[in-house]
């Protein structure tokens, strides 16, 4: 049965958009009349979406201002990525280690939508970066708990905001990447999946250095670069 999407749901997703695409800048306030006129609905389910939006890590309070989205920082980068790294490999081992034959098609299906978004307009403006998610989501879903999902999800979440300031930098690397853990899925070998994988995610986190953090600034600035 497919999930039906609250109020509450519809809100939180928009305004989460709206954070990603940099329309609602980092440390910028979150109107909430504006939210109203934009999206038709009272105050009351905005503000549950916000909520929903502060477990996620892209809004916080801030006393006397109200919600703003959360400032973008290295620091918050290296914690996220040290989580992803902890929980992430050894999931992908057991998945490659059990791995059925039909979900090698699905990931492979995956991996082919990804692909094929590197070449759309502005993909790392959302389209790369959805078909990214999703692959990765594939690649663990075999041995994937929901408690494991939950986490990651909000893990995700927070990543995508880091995804989208390498600007497509690292992605010669991360494609070679990333076919290379559909062949290791192929044939079974979930230790060397587990390696790849943590590499991969050092990726993001060795390019966003690489672009912003010779300035010396806890805090990359989107325009820069």
């Amino acid at each position: 049965m497919t999930r039906q999407h609250s109020v509450p749901d519809i809100v939180a997703s928009e305004v989460r958009g709206l954070i990603l695409d940099g329309t609602i800048s980092p440390g910028e306030r979150i109107n909430i009349r504006d939210l109203e006129r934009r999206l038709q609905v009272s105050h009351i389910p905005i503000r549950e979406g916000i909520r929903m939006l502060q477990a996620e890590g892209l809004v916080e309070t801030m006393p006397n201002v109200g919600a703003v989205a959360t400032k973008i920082s290295l620091r918050e980068l290296e914690d996220v990525y040290d989580l992803r790294r902890l929980i992430e490999p050894p999931v992908a081992r057991r998945a490659a280690s059990s791995m059925p034959d039909s979900h090698i098609g699905v990931l492979h299906a995956a991996l082919t939508e990804l692909e094929s978004s590197v070449d759309t307009p502005g993909a790392m403006d959302g389209g790369y970066i959805a078909a990214h998610q999703r692959f990765h989501r594939v690649l663990l879903a075999p041995s994937l708990t929901p408690t494991i999902e939950r986490t990651l999800e909000r893990l995700w979440g927070v990543t995508e905001r880091y995804l989208r300031l390498t600007r497509g930098a690292a992605l010669p690397v991360a494609d070679t990447q990333h076919r290379l853990m559909v062949e290791l899925c192929e044939e079974r070998r979930g230790e060397e999946l587990a390696d790849v994988l943590s590499q991969h995610l050092h990726l993001t986190t060795d390019t966003i250095h690489i672009l912003y953090g010779a300035s010396g600034s806890d805090s990359p600035d989107p325009e820069r670069a």
